[in-house]
C-alpha cells in the first residue's frame, strides 16, 4: 500500500524557512536572502512563506530575533563555564564569538533601521544586555555604582569591535580569534586595579 507523503508542519516550514535564509545571510549578507531563494531552498511556494513572513523585512526581524536568543544563551552557557575566572570574561567571549560567528547576522542585529521599525527587536537587546551587564555586576573589580557605565560602554565597543572583526576576516587581515583574545586582554587591563589607580 503507497503511503501519502506527510506535508511538513506549520511551524517546520517557518523554521526550515529561518535556517535556509540564516544561511544565505551567512553566504552573502542581506542581499542574498531572497524569498524565492528561499522557498526554491525548502522545496515550498513563495506563497507559503507569505503565510509565515508578510515580507522580507519580517523574515529579517525573525531572523535578527533568532541571533539575540543564541547570544542570550551564548552568554549564559559562558557564565557557568568554569574556564573562565570572572564572569566579565565570560560574557565578553560569548559576545565577541558570537560576532566572529555570525558576522552579518550581527551586522543586522545592531542595524538601526530594524530596530526602529521592530519594537520586539529592541526589546531582544534589551534583554541581551541584561544578561551582558549581570557578568560586568558579578566582576569584583567594577564598584557597584559604576556598573551601569562600564556595561554601556563594553556593549556599545561590540558594535565597533565587530566592524574590526570583519575587517580581520577579509584576506590579508589579522586572525579573528588573535583579535578576540586581544579584545579580551584589553578588557582585562582596563579593569585592572593598576590601571585605575593610576595618577590622573
Amino acid at each position: 500500500m503507497k503511503r501519502t507523503p506527510i506535508a511538513p508542519s506549520v511551524a517546520s516550514t517557518r523554521a526550515r524557512a529561518l535556517e535556509a535564509a540564516g544561511g544565505l545571510l551567512r553566504e552573502g549578507g542581506v542581499e542574498a536572502v531572497q524569498l524565492r531563494t528561499i522557498a526554491a531552498r525548502v522545496g515550498s511556494g513563495v506563497a507559503t512563506l507569505y503565510h509565515h513572513f508578510s515580507d522580507k523585512d519580517a523574515l529579517l526581524a525573525a531572523l535578527t530575533l533568532e541571533g539575540f536568543h543564541q547570544l542570550v544563551a551564548d552568554m549564559e552557557t559562558a557564565l557557568r563555564d568554569a574556564r573562565f575566572p570572572r564572569p566579565i570574561d565570560a560574557v565578553s567571549y560569548a559576545y565577541l564569538r558570537f560576532m566572529r560567528k555570525n558576522m552579518h547576522l550581527h551586522a543586522l542585529m545592531r542595524s538601526g533601521e530594524m530596530h526602529a521599525a521592530h519594537p520586539d527587536v529592541r526589546q531582544a537587546e534589551q534583554e541581551a544586555f541584561k544578561v551582558f551587564r549581570r557578568g560586568v555586576q558579578a566582576d569584583p573589580r567594577v564598584p557597584e555604582v559604576r556598573v551601569d557605565e562600564v556595561a554601556l560602554v563594553c556593549w556599545v565597543l561590540g558594535r565597533g569591535i565587530a566592524d574590526v572583526l570583519q575587517a580581520a576576516a577579509e584576506p590579508g587581515g589579522e586572525a579573528p580569534d588573535l583579535i578576540v583574545e586581544q579584545v579580551l586582554s584589553g578588557f582585562s587591563f582596563l579593569l585592572s586595579d593598576e590601571f585605575s589607580s593610576r595618577p590622573r
